[in-house]
């Protein structure tokens, strides 16, 4: 019933998005831009089947599918379309660092520049970490969905740029954990502190971002309340508590060109499983990456990244680092 719900809701949202669409392909001309408009100011296209906005400025795919930097959610809204057009994206990302490895694929779609809705499923790979719980579970996977929600609430990141007012988005992500091991042995080893980890979860936020044109700096600003041990893949809540907990995503990006981009990102995590009956407390994650936008339809994201510390008990590093690598595709 539980998958059927979930293709139901998913079917919906296409349906939905369909129907929504149709309006806006269906127009055949567009006014010109008046002179003093940021449209002109800033070359940013308006007119049907034009991606519109500056290139770049939908940001790329994050881990969990929405459009942000890889570690961190930005305000933006996915794609390049503008107020009366649609963008979309398809992204897939390898993540490998000394002891894991992590694979995401997904969908998003910005409606109107004003809604984002994604989609993205996260696989884990866990290599050899878990042999210690038992021999079986070599190269276990932990997997998850994600579907997420972004709403620009204020501002645009791209026409203020005479005023301090940034963009300001909040959203949320629904987390559902399909693993049926890891989290049903931690839920009995800890049976007498009843920790009852969940399997699924749902993450609130609030994401803040200011472009500045003239100095080519974007910087964002994102607090997520949030349940999730490392990100939900291993579930929701524990014996340090079920309460939702502030975490912080900050990401800084400076455009050497308009189709290249360096930058980096600190996102904090604490997890509920720090208890010392487990010692499965986690770390702050930080990347640094560079991003390149041959066209408005391809980008390619690289970066070195530092996940922190994942099931430190079960592994002789405290901290995972690596390399990140993400291809996105859409219009």
């Amino acid at each position: 019933m539980k998958n059927f719900s979930l293709k139901t809701v998913a079917g919906s949202l296409l349906t939905a998005v369909s129907l929504v669409a149709l309006p806006a392909f269906a127009q055949s001309t567009a006014p010109a831009p008046a002179p003093d408009s940021p449209e002109a100011k800033f070359g940013v296209s308006s007119g049907p089947g034009v991606s519109g906005r500056l290139l770049a400025t939908g940001g790329v795919s994050t881990i969990e599918g929405s459009g942000g930097g890889g570690l961190g959610t930005w305000a933006l809204i996915t794609g390049y379309g503008t107020d009366n057009q649609i963008g979309a994206n398809a992204h897939y990302t390898v993540a490998k660092t000394k002891d894991y490895g992590l694979q995401t694929g997904g969908v998003a779609i910005g409606l109107y520049d004003r809604v984002e809705l994604s989609y993205a499923n996260q696989q884990f790979d866990t290599k050899d970490v878990l042999v210690a719980i038992s021999p079986t579970l070599r190269g276990y996977k932990l997997k998850q969905d994600v579907f997420g929600v972004k709403v620009k609430v204020l501002g645009d990141a791209i026409y203020d740029q005479d005023t301090w007012m940034p963009q300001v988005s909040v959203g949320l992500q629904y987390k559902d954990n399909k693993d049926g091991t890891v989290i049903p042995y931690l839920n009995g080893a800890l049976k007498a502190l009843n920790p009852d980890i969940r399997n699924s979860g749902t993450d609130f936020y609030v994401a803040v971002s200011k472009l500045y044109l003239d100095k080519s700096i974007l910087v964002n600003g994102t607090v997520r309340f949030t349940k999730a041990n490392q990100y939900g893949l291993l579930g929701f809540g524990g014996p340090d508590g079920h309460h939702y907990r502030p975490e912080f995503e900050g990401s800084i990006a400076y455009l050497f060109r308009r189709d290249f981009v360096v930058g980096a990102e600190v996102r904090t995590k604490r997890g509920n499983l720090a208890n010392p009956a487990l010692n499965l407390g986690e770390q702050a994650a930080f990347d640094v990456f560079a991003a390149y936008f041959p066209t408005k339809n391809v980008s390619v994201t690289a970066a070195y990244v530092d996940l922190g510390q994942i099931v430190g008990a079960l592994t002789a590093n405290k901290r995972q680092s690596g390399a990140y690598l993400s291809l996105q595709v859409g219009f």
